[in-house]
């Protein structure tokens, strides 16, 4: 039984990787989408004690371990490849950090700078959330001659981009974060004004795990049923 215990932990390992692998190549085109992956923990570790010499305690020699589990879903921050739009709305960022954006009363964050403007000339994403500056205000736009620098900074006024660094980073939605902010200082990042940062999904690579997920799922399968066949067996021959 504990071999069937053990593949069926590593098809459930092999179902969630398969989870992440599909959402990443669903979102190949995202503007700033960040890909995820998998991390997976030993589990049910039992320790291997000698017996020596009458020693009631015995003296570890090792460990085993019975079971390997899903311990975390990792963002990968990895830098997504600038393409150039021509558009004097839309920014990337190139290094470090995240868009500043509000929504109602709540605070988010994201790489996606595919920016417009509302009826009230406020710079927005296309959701509609309020792009904030450093101040955390709403930044007004002057259509006919806006212009950022590459630290941020909006040409003709005091204000800059608000900038921030993430940690103990969550995923809201597809092109949205949340987390602890972090100051950031304009040496850590560039803006490219005209640009979008692509996804930074590789899809190729991404075909190649989920190929390597789907292999191991019908292994472990494999595996299954050839074990509760033996079992089988072996409850019909001591029976007898």
């Amino acid at each position: 039984m504990r071999g069937i215990y053990a593949a069926t932990a590593g098809m459930l390992n092999s179902l969630a990787e398969l989870d992440s692998i599909a959402n990443n190549l669903a979102n190949v085109d995202t503007v700033g989408y960040k890909k995820d992956y998998n991390v997976f923990k030993s589990y049910y570790e039992k320790e291997i004690r000698a017996y020596q010499n009458e020693d009631a305690r015995g003296r570890t020699i090792g460990n085993i371990f019975s079971s390997v589990v899903l311990d975390d879903v990792i963002l990968s921050r990895e830098q997504g490849p600038l393409n150039e739009t021509e558009n004097n709305f839309d920014f990337a960022i190139h290094g470090q950090g995240f868009f500043k954006v509000q929504r109602n009363d709540n605070f988010l964050y994201t790489r996606n700078g595919e920016f417009t403007i509302d009826n009230q000339g406020f710079l927005v994403t296309k959701n509609g959330d309020l792009v904030l500056d450093d101040q955390n205000n709403p930044i007004v736009v002057d259509i006919d001659d806006f212009f950022v620098f590459s630290d941020g900074s909006i040409a003709g006024t005091d204000a800059r981009l608000n900038i921030v660094n993430l940690e103990n980073i969550t995923k809201y939605g597809d092109n949205y974060f949340i987390g602890l902010e972090l100051a950031l200082t304009p040496q850590e990042y560039k803006i490219k004004q005209g640009y979008l940062e692509g996804s930074n999904v590789n899809a190729l690579n991404e075909m190649i795990k989920m190929i390597e997920a789907n292999r191991k799922f019908d292994i472990l399968q494999h595996a299954i049923s050839a074990t509760d066949s033996l079992n089988a067996k072996l409850v019909e021959i001591t029976s007898i």
